[in-house]
């Protein structure tokens, strides 16, 4: 049975011997006999590899590429995909008496996404940036910078549809160390102290900024215990204290940032 070439089993020929049986098949309008296949044993090797044959389908990531006013793919969409166990089980039964062959290809059931390689910017609406928003962290630790380089990636080339939520915390899933992010300075219980993740707030300041700044509905937003002079800091390491006030902390999956989409159309986040 084979599906790609690394999705390939084979029966010897001991064990399909054992489960050679004479079924009846039944028809709207009769009945007959043919050799086949023990059902129960097919159903029962599919159900055990079904798992690991599973993909759930993933949406395309994006850059807007300002000269052609068009979407380029920077991650391939992730076409979905499970075993449709009933159907390979037909096709086996059907192909071992009317075809001349060694080699079946299983039956999958297709689960496309909706943001595919293909899609163009105007079915989207993406068409023409909403709003740019800078921070500066000038003084950072590695580390901090480290967890900033890891936390905005998540964010680059996902796309926010019309009248979503978008939720910071889900996007960024778990802030551990096994997912890239080093222990800096955070916030936390109204003091300074090391833990994993610090410099995510930088993140989490910028998109705010961006979404608010842009006149986007703030749905969920909360500021830190104190005034933190990164996120007041503006071109040439200087404190600029028109920001004070306008930050936001996330602490997954306690604190999280969230806001609305409330276009008609698609937003995309660089």
């Amino acid at each position: 049975i084979e599906e790609t070439p690394e999705d390939r089993w084979e029966f010897d020929a001991t064990t399909l011997a054992q489960n050679l049986r004479i079924e009846r098949i039944l028809n709207e309008n009769d009945s007959y006999y043919q050799v086949a296949i023990n059902s129960e044993f097919l159903r029962s090797f599919l159900i055990n590899i079904a798992k690991d044959l599973k993909r759930d389908p993933k949406d395309a990531r994006y850059m807007f590429n300002d000269e052609t006013g068009e979407l380029d793919v920077i991650e391939s969409a992730i076409i979905g995909r499970e075993l449709n166990i009933e159907g390979t089980i037909k096709r086996i039964q059907e192909t071992i008496i009317t075809e001349n062959t060694h080699e079946i290809s299983m039956v999958f059931d297709i689960n496309k996404p909706f943001l595919t390689n293909e899609i163009k910017g105007s079915d989207l609406g993406v068409t023409e940036l909403v709003h740019e928003e800078v921070s500066y962290f000038y003084g950072s630790s590695a580390d901090r910078v480290q967890n900033i380089q890891v936390a905005a990636s998540k964010f680059h080339g996902v796309m926010v549809p019309p009248g979503a939520t978008f939720s910071m915390a889900e996007a960024l899933g778990d802030i551990s160390l096994e997912n890239g992010y080093a222990e800096a300075l955070i916030i936390a219980g109204g003091q300074t102290i090391q833990g994993v993740g610090g410099g995510v707030c930088q993140v989490s300041t910028t998109l705010f900024r961006a979404a608010f700044f842009a006149g986007f509905p703030i749905v969920e937003r909360y500021p830190h215990a104190y005034r933190v002079s990164y996120y007041e800091k503006v071109a040439g390491n200087r404190i600029d204290p028109r920001l004070a006030g306008l930050d936001a902390t996330v602490f997954v999956p306690i604190v999280d940032f969230k806001f609305t989409n409330d276009t008609n159309y698609w937003l995309l986040m660089e």
